[in-house]
């Protein structure tokens, strides 16, 4: 069943392989759900391996809905903030204090 094999991964450490093929269809069941993020082979394809990557925020919820009692810890992953040239000026450099309410369309 599908939701036994998210409550697998969601046990272990992410990212990981999965190379059994009833885990594989399993898998595909699941990413099609959105509730994981993983990189499938093709189905005609001679190596059968996928990568887990993540459980989303849908599988997490998935998680928590079947399993009440148990309690899942999972990993955020911190993206990266927008990397800036160094001639650009710092987001916040533009910021002008204003000490009235008008504008310039009020006047």
């Amino acid at each position: 069943m599908p939701m036994e094999l998210l409550f697998a991964l969601a046990q272990s450490q992410l990212p990981t392989t999965v190379d059994s093929p009833a885990d594989i269809d399993r898998l595909r069941v699941l990413a099609a759900a959105d509730l994981v993020k993983a990189s499938l082979p093709d189905v005609d394809s001679s190596i059968q391996r996928a990568e887990v990557t993540a459980i989303s925020f849908q599988g997490q919820a998935a998680l928590a809905k079947a399993y009440p009692g148990h309690t899942f810890t999972f990993r955020t992953h911190v993206l990266p903030g927008p990397v800036l040239p160094e001639w650009l000026a710092p987001l916040d450099a533009s910021r002008v204090d204003r000490k009235s309410t008008k504008t310039t369309l009020d006047s």
